[in-house]
């Protein structure tokens, strides 16, 4: 295995400006303008990282990012509050807010689905 001394995931995004604005506004992010794009501060210095790909971009058929809440509700309302709405798939029972809740975990984990500008799907999962 080679030495590794930093790493990064990174996902692409249709239009940097409004991504920048999302990731910052929306959902409190630091974001730090680079000239490759964009890093999202998620955890007080785990980065990750943002590219525009312009018309190319095609959104990922999977969740490309998870943010660990201490509590998914008041997340999901304080979003709301900022225009962001969650993300019902079919096959979850969600409850009036959006979020799936878990009595037990071996079910999985409470959780609520979004979408960012590019239709890229984000979770917030409570700790």
């Amino acid at each position: 295995m080679p030495t590794v001394h930093h790493a990064f995931s990174g996902f692409s995004v249709d239009d940097l400006d409004t991504a920048e604005a999302f990731y910052r506004d929306a959902l409190g992010l630091t974001v730090r303008r680079t000239p490759m794009g964009l890093e999202l501060d998620v955890t007080g210095g785990s980065a990750v990282f943002v590219y525009p790909k312009g018309d190319a971009h095609e959104p990922a058929s999977f969740t490309i990012l998870n943010l660990v809440v201490p509590d998914v509700g008041a997340a999901v309302a304080e979003l709301a509050g900022r225009g962001v709405e969650p993300l019902r798939y079919p096959d979850f029972p969600h409850d009036e807010d959006g979020v799936v809740r878990s009595t037990d975990p071996a079910d999985g984990p409470t959780i609520a689905w979004f979408t960012d500008p590019a239709r890229n799907v984000l979770s917030l999962i409570e700790e």
